[in-house]
């Protein structure tokens, strides 16, 4: 991948021109960091992800409803990384894969949906949210029974 850059400003580009900036401003957001309590949900729901596979989740439950492209989420894993070491879009592909694998052992209430050629979506019910999921999860549980 030579110019990664080039991808994203074309994704900005195609928004109407009314759009652009706020695409692009939602764009540098799923670079930013999780926040700690993100983290912490994850890991109190025994999900174990690397740190680029937290962002990519992280990335996906900003926009929870909405699709979130193929080149959002590989700007989102690879951050923290030169440009000329970003990995190829089939790595999110497979990752994707792996956490919807890793959601369904976990029993979460979250689930990954592709629109093919165009990204990925995530979906999940209104009470759920990662950064207190561990409380959330169990108080619908218990009031399920």
């Amino acid at each position: 991948m030579s110019d990664p850059m080039a991808l994203i400003r074309a994704e900005v580009m195609a928004q109407p021109a009314g759009e652009r900036l706020d695409y692009a401003l939602d764009l540098i957001a799923f670079h930013l960091d999780p926040l700690p309590a993100f983290y912490d949900g994850c890991a109190a729901l025994g999900l174990t992800l690397v740190n680029a596979d937290l962002r990519m989740l992280h990335a996906l439950d900003r926009r929870r409803g909405r699709f979130v492209s193929l080149n959002a989420l590989l700007s989102a894993r690879c951050l923290d990384r030169p440009l000329d070491e970003w990995t190829t879009p089939e790595k999110v592909v497979g990752k994707i894969g792996m956490m919807r694998r890793r959601l369904v052992q976990r029993g979460l209430p979250v689930e990954i949906e592709t629109w093919r050629g165009v990204g990925y979506r995530l979906t999940a019910p209104d009470w759920f949210r990662f950064e207190s999921a561990a409380a959330d999860l169990h108080a619908a549980r218990v009031a399920a029974q």
